[in-house]
């Protein structure tokens, strides 16, 4: 799969991840808990692959944009980092969970839509090298699962 494949797939399953949290029983603290792990984890190693791979190959195609979304993960992960000293029972821990939903699904309108950069991406790097990152962007998230499961 190509890297702007596996980011819009990533885009995707975090949507969903937040719909089954919006969704879940506000007293089942075990599940809206595991959620919020599977939500952080995934949303870490999006930005990770995204900050080690993706925006360096299209920077020089799109640098205010780059800077941008650079800006948006740091503070995506000011607030995830303010978030996991939070009870998710707590009623701040959903005023800041609908901030993150807020900030992430704009971030991913900023990123697909039209002259966005996965658009600028698709336009302005060719196959094999969005082929290539995308090799190396699973490879950093088999990484990933594989120290979480240690």
């Amino acid at each position: 799969m190509n890297a702007i494949d596996i980011l819009k797939k990533d885009h995707q399953e975090v949507h969903q991840l937040f719909s089954e949290f919006m969704s879940a029983d506000d007293k089942d603290f075990g599940r809206r808990e595991d959620l919020f792990q599977q939500i952080d984890t995934a949303l870490i190693t999006h930005s990770d692959a995204e900050e080690q791979f993706f925006y360096p190959a299209i920077e020089k195609h799109a640098p205010d944009l780059v800077k941008e979304a650079m800006n948006e993960h740091q503070e995506v992960k000011q607030l995830l980092a303010e978030m996991l000293d939070i009870e998710v029972d707590d009623d701040e821990f959903d005023t800041h969970m609908n901030t993150l939903v807020e900030k992430i699904q704009g971030h991913v309108q900023e990123e697909e839509e039209p002259g966005g950069v996965l658009e600028i991406a698709s336009q302005r790097l060719d196959q094999a090298e969005l082929d290539e990152m995308g090799r190396r962007i699973e490879q950093l998230k088999r990484d990933s699962e594989e120290e979480l499961a240690a």
